[in-house]
């Protein structure tokens, strides 16, 4: 991965949340913020998600990484595969959003331990 794609990848994250956090401003909710052994990212709770959709910011997924992200889904999603998956970042934001309590998971993650991708998207409901 050049170097400008992974400081474009590492700016993805802060950037969604950033647009999702002005366009919900007046709400007493903020992304969650995590991290672990080989990962940071956010939790947008359901009307963060519903506010990302609002505002297409799926669509920075594809931008940043195009297909080299990896994504959980629940079941008894419609892009559910049980292996690869044509999913959109903006199909997967809003199939959560469209979901009562639906919300997703963005993370970075050390591509050694995410199938050689730097972006992981999960949601459920």
């Amino acid at each position: 991965m050049t170097r400008a794609l992974k400081i474009v990848a590492a700016l993805a994250i802060p950037a969604a949340a950033g647009a999702v956090a002005i366009a919900g401003a007046g709400s007493a909710s903020a992304a969650t913020p995590v991290s672990g052994n080989g990962y940071v990212g956010v939790i947008l709770d359901h009307h963060e998600t519903v506010v990302a959709s609002q505002i297409n910011a799926g669509n920075l997924i594809n931008a940043a990484f195009g297909d080299a992200w990896t994504v959980g889904l629940p079941h008894d999603s419609v892009w559910y595969t049980g292996a690869w998956t044509p999913v959109t970042g903006d199909q997967f934001v809003d199939e959560a959003a469209s979901h009562p309590g639906g919300r997703v998971g963005l993370y970075l993650v050390d591509p050694a331990i995410n199938q050689g991708n730097i972006f992981n998207a999960e949601s459920a409901w």
